[in-house]
């Protein structure tokens, strides 16, 4: 049987792993989506765009640190989080 301790530790670290991958594609989708907008003569717009990537990153490290720090309140939050969306009622 495997201690609830290193089982939420495992948890954590998956949702790590989860937030990396959502990053690089939210980043990769606002450079697009910046450049189009700068292109079609919008600036403000994409420079708007660019300023979310921005604190898209800087909130992804937030919550790295945060998970590296708590992680068994992570697990707990993704946890329940993930009953919340699977919950029928």
């Amino acid at each position: 049987m495997i201690p609830a301790g290193l089982k939420a530790g495992s948890a954590g670290i998956k949702m790590l792993r989860t937030l990396y991958k959502g990053k690089v594609k939210l980043k990769k989708g606002t450079k697009k989506a910046a450049d189009y907008l700068g292109i079609k003569g919008h600036a403000k717009t994409s420079s708007f765009v660019s300023g979310v990537g921005k604190k898209s990153q800087a909130g992804y490290r937030k919550a790295k640190s945060l998970a590296r720090e708590y992680p068994k309140s992570a697990a707990a939050l993704t946890g329940a989080i993930a009953w919340d969306m699977f919950d029928d009622e």
